[in-house]
């Protein structure tokens, strides 16, 4: 895919791999939205890159929703969707006071998992409408974020090795059923 003048999303686009991801696409001339829930970092980042920020919950149906809306106003269809949302906080199943609290793994599997798989159904059915590129019969592409943790995680660990693993697992399907479609 020839990357020059085609729209991109990236959650988690305000900091590390995501906003590294937002700045090596906008070099290649894409136009780039940054999905993230850090609007003034998000902000800032589109600013050097000429790029858009959208401050969105990717765990949210809604959000999500009025993000893609809002980046395919200004952009287009994205044809290019990059899913870096995440956090880092690794916590012990069970540490000295006794069990992690639930509801660190469900923020965890809220932004890691259902994000990743929210903004993809979200980008595949802009992307499933668009014309197909002529130099490579596609009209699309999902790339997602997991992680060697997934398959060989430290202690201390067990939600996030989690949550990579399980993004790691979607790709294979998602492959299959989006093929028809022509989306990568």
């Amino acid at each position: 895919m020839r990357i020059s003048g085609m729209a991109a999303v990236v959650t988690g686009g305000s900091s590390g791999l995501g906003a590294a991801t937002a700045r090596h696409l906008a070099g290649l001339g894409a136009r780039v939205a940054i999905l993230d829930v850090n609007i003034e970092l998000a902000r800032k980042v589109a600013s050097e890159i000429g790029g858009l920020a959208i401050e969105c919950d990717v765990s949210s149906a809604e959000a999500g929703e009025a993000a893609m809306e809002a980046a395919r106003e200004a952009h287009g269809p994205a044809r290019i969707s990059v899913c870096c949302a995440g956090i880092g906080e690794s916590r012990r199943m069970l540490g000295r006071d006794g069990p992690a609290p639930l509801a660190h793994h469900k923020r965890l599997v809220d932004i890691h998992l259902v994000g990743t798989y929210n903004i993809c159904r979200l980008a595949a059915a802009d992307m499933a409408n668009c014309a197909l590129l002529p130099d490579t019969g596609e009209r699309g592409v999902l790339i997602n974020t997991a992680s060697i943790a997934g398959f060989d995680g430290p202690e201390g660990a067990v939600t996030y090795d989690a949550v990579k693993a399980a993004i790691a697992a979607m790709c294979l399907p998602m492959s299959r059923e989006l093929s028809r479609h022509a989306i990568r």
